[in-house]
């Protein structure tokens, strides 16, 4: 009974594999039988061509021969000449009976019967289209009105399915993952397969004509070799159908570009971020409505987010390197404590963390008080030729990268929300960080959104709110502000400010005198951690002491979004399979939708497959899409010198729900809540003049102004 319940609690899925373990051992036993003597062969060449190897090597006297050139003793049904001469005899005899006149004669006897079967075969295939396209016509020509309801054979064919194909759909995918799960199963089947199509025996064999070729040099006996690799590749090739041959080819093929188009994807992203790198602190981007100027910000703004991560390791790294023998995870733990503590909270708390610690050590210096690092044998200087390092020098800059590093939450400060995906894998010691905008998957688990970009912030003057708790909180990140012109206007639109005035205005905040001042908020080991975005519809409407502080990027011509997938990727093929069909599925769905209410068998089949081939086409585009935007550049100084570059625009880094394309909505919002009239309500011309009426209906301060000119 005991025995009969330990049975019960075992899934069932594991007799499955084990079953499917011994029909993979019974093909080794009955089919692959060959397999097991090459590889005793294969270990025999490769034992004694090792042992020739070191005969040779300390000049040892032997008496046998190496054996890696002799041939199978149980070849495969494969016709190669065993010599190279010979093979060249055969080669010029195969050309010599193929040119002969009867030969060709045969060769044209088989395509004339080749194309005798295929037309006897298509002609049932446009049997089936025509009665296809009447079946089709005759449902667009039923109207009805029965919105939701099903037809018979509809119904009939989802009960069927609900007893067959979905059960074994779900079993099918459980047991598939059932199997990635337990890795000794997919593992052991991998290396029986191996294993009968000779994949060790290849290995071994190559091994053995390497050692013995090092001494031997032995050219004459290469095609020997190539025929014995035929020979052991054969079982392979004779096993497996031509149809299933051309489906493992197309999926390497798919493997292969999708792989080169993911490295041209990153690719892309190292050349955005070389762009981003030539350019200053400041950046403002503009163009008319529509051009893409927030998408653009948006896009520069996660490279540099990512950017911040990479120069805080390459400091760690730097530290690490100069002062190797230091104990920098004391250091770091210690740090992250008084992180928790929020004794450090931004890079000046955590200098004055430093300093406090440089001040006890200096009074009294002990190992304890440097981390626990022996400077008396070590030293406490480097030279790096150019200036010597002080370590306490060094534990600074390299606190400071750690904290910045550490930093859990979004590096972006902005006045719209962006969402950031990087993530962190964490195990109390140096966090590594998943930066890859393009390996990850489309869940939203772990992103966190910008930090909301209080302006007083970033006022050395007066502030809005005068005793805001943030007023002093700008440090390193990524600061990024949409419509920047419309938050500091220009001059002709703050000359009725009064820069004396006690109310927070533009003249009197000394918001641009933060911002010139704004890269040495946070320096660390000369590297700059603060980076400023905005965008402006035009840069007339932006005061030109805020402008000249950086380059500005005009968005001018943008390309087609196409996938990154080299030409010869299946992809390609498929998708002029794709453009025809969903071209005519559109046709006739949108007659189906005009006519009909109801959901037939025939519009659920074809619809379907209509919908996962347009899903497969879409979910390519969004992960490989790129578009190449073409952007002009203008130094700050605004001498006129234009520099056109390429931004590479992906669809998988900058349109996963980054942003809201309409961020700015809720200006508008606190209308929509009390408005009454539709477009419906809205009164229509009566004619195409309008009438006095209906131009007094506009108030329009151009038919004000007119009117009032008449009366006077």
């Amino acid at each position: 009974m005991k025995l009969r319940n330990f049975f019960r609690r075992i899934d069932y899925r594991h007799y499955i594999c084990i079953g499917i373990t011994l029909g993979f051992v019974a093909l080794g036993i009955f089919v692959f039988r060959s397999a097991f003597f090459r590889l005793i062969e294969a270990g025999r060449d490769f034992g004694l061509s090792v042992a020739y190897y070191f005969c040779e090597l300390f000049g040892i006297e032997y008496g046998f021969a190496p054996t890696v050139n002799e041939f199978p003793k149980d070849p495969p049904a494969v016709f190669l000449p065993e010599s190279f001469e010979a093979f060249k005899v055969s080669f010029g005899q195969y050309w010599a009976k193929w040119a002969e006149w009867e030969n060709f004669r045969a060769y044209l006897a088989f395509f004339g019967n080749a194309a005798k079967i295929f037309i006897i075969a298509i002609i049932p295939v446009i049997v089936l289209v025509f009665l296809f396209r009447m079946l089709v016509g005759r449902y667009v020509k039923t109207v009805n009105n029965d919105y939701g309801a099903e037809s018979r054979p509809l119904r009939a064919f989802k009960r069927v399915s609900d007893c067959t194909y979905r059960p074994v759909k779900a079993w099918l995918k459980g047991f598939v993952s059932f199997v990635r799960e337990r890795r000794r199963y997919w593992v052991l089947w991998i290396v029986m397969w191996v294993y009968f199509f000779n994949g060790f025996t290849i290995f071994l064999e190559l091994l053995a004509y390497y050692f013995y070729f090092v001494f031997s040099f032995d050219f004459a006996n290469l095609y020997r070799q190539i025929c014995k690799l035929v020979m052991d590749l054969y079982p392979m090739f004779a096993f497996l159908p031509i149809w299933v041959w051309c489906i493992i080819a197309v999926l390497i093929l798919s493997l292969l570009s999708r792989r080169r188009a993911m490295r041209a994807l990153r690719r892309n992203e190292s050349r955005n971020r070389g762009f981003l790198n030539e350019r200053g602190v400041f950046l403002s981007a503009f163009g008319p409505p529509g051009v893409g100027k927030t998408l653009w910000i948006t896009d520069a703004a996660l490279s540099y987010e990512v950017q911040i991560l990479d120069d805080a390791l390459d400091i760690l790294m730097e530290t690490d390197m100069h002062f190797p023998y230091f104990p920098w995870a004391s250091l770091e733990a210690e740090l992250r404590r008084a992180a928790s503590l929020h004794v450090c909270y931004d890079v000046w708390s955590v200098r004055r963390w430093i300093g406090r610690k440089r001040q006890s050590f200096d009074s009294a210096p002990s190992r304890e008080k440097i981390f626990g690092f022996d400077f008396g044998r070590y030293g406490m200087t480097y030279d790096n030729k150019l200036y010597l390092m002080d370590i306490w020098q060094a534990i600074e800059d390299h606190s400071l990268a750690y904290f910045i590093y550490t930093v859990q939450s979004s590096y972006l400060i902005a006045n719209y929300s962006i969402r950031s995906d990087k993530q962190v894998a964490d195990l109390g010691n140096l966090p590594m960080w998943d930066t890859d905008f393009f390996a990850r998957k489309s869940s939203l688990e772990g992103s966190r959104y910008a930090h909301i970009l209080d302006f007083d912030m970033l006022r050395l003057g007066k502030r809005m709110l005068e005793n805001n708790p943030n007023r002093y909180a700008y440090g390193f990140g990524v600061y990024v502000i949409s419509e920047i012109d419309k938050e500091r206007k220009n001059a002709p639109t703050t000359r009725e400010m009064k820069a004396n005035a006690k109310e927070c205005n533009q003249l009197n905040d000394l918001f641009n005198t933060c911002m010139k001042m704004s890269r040495h908020a946070c320096v660390v080991a000369n590297r700059v951690f603060v980076h400023i975005i905005g965008d402006l519809q035009r840069t007339g409407s932006l005061n030109a002491d805020y402008l000249e502080l950086g380059d500005t990027v005009e968005l001018r011509e943008k390309g087609a979004m196409a996938p990154v997938l080299p030409f010869w990727a299946p992809f390609w093929i498929a998708e002029l399979f794709v453009w025809f069909v969903l071209g005519k599925h559109d046709d006739f769905y949108l007659q189906y939708r005009y006519v009909r209410g109801d959901s037939t068998l025939l519009m659920y089949l074809v619809h379907g497959l209509a919908a996962k081939l347009s899903h497969y086409r879409e979910r390519v585009f969004n992960l490989y899409g790129c578009q190449k935007v073409t952007v002009r550049v203008e130094r700050g100084t605004k001498d006129g010198d234009f520099r056109d570059c390429t931004w590479y625009r992906q669809s998988k880094k900058v349109y996963a729900r980054r942003y809201a394309s309409d961020c700015m909505s809720a200006i508008f919002e606190a209308h929509g809540a009390v408005n009454k009239v539709g477009l419906d309500d809205l009164k229509e011309y009566a004619t195409v003049m309008a009438t006095e009426s209906e131009r007094a209906a506009q108030h329009s301060h151009f038919q004000h102004d007119i009117d009032s000119a008449i009366v006077e």
